[in-house]
């Protein structure tokens, strides 16, 4: 079942397009000095970067996961229509559940 869940979340950060159209709305992004991680677009890519294998997750990388407001601001404001909100919320649930640990796809 988390399989899934792991499928889907990542399926979905592949429609992110990287414009950046979110960032503008996203409150956490404005409160971190623009520190792109902390926007939607750095989490998404940090998602998608963790499930790819590419990097491991790190207590600075999982903070950006934990600080999202999941407001779906940047839902709104997205072309592709990226729902973060789901990204996030899905992915902290695999977080809490041990599965991330060196994932590869």
């Amino acid at each position: 079942m988390l399989k899934d869940h792991i499928k889907t979340v990542y399926e979905e950060t592949l429609k992110c397009i990287r414009c950046g159209f979110c960032e503008i709305h996203c409150p956490t992004l404005l409160e971190t000095d623009y520190n792109r991680l902390y926007g939607p677009r750095g989490r998404v890519q940090i998602v998608k970067g963790i499930l790819e294998g590419e990097f491991k997750p790190t207590i600075y990388t999982l903070k950006t996961m934990y600080t999202c407001l999941l407001c779906n601001a940047c839902y709104v404001a997205c072309p592709a229509g990226v729902d973060v909100q789901f990204i996030i919320r899905t992915f902290r649930t695999l977080l809490r559940s041990g599965v991330v640990k060196g994932l590869k796809f």
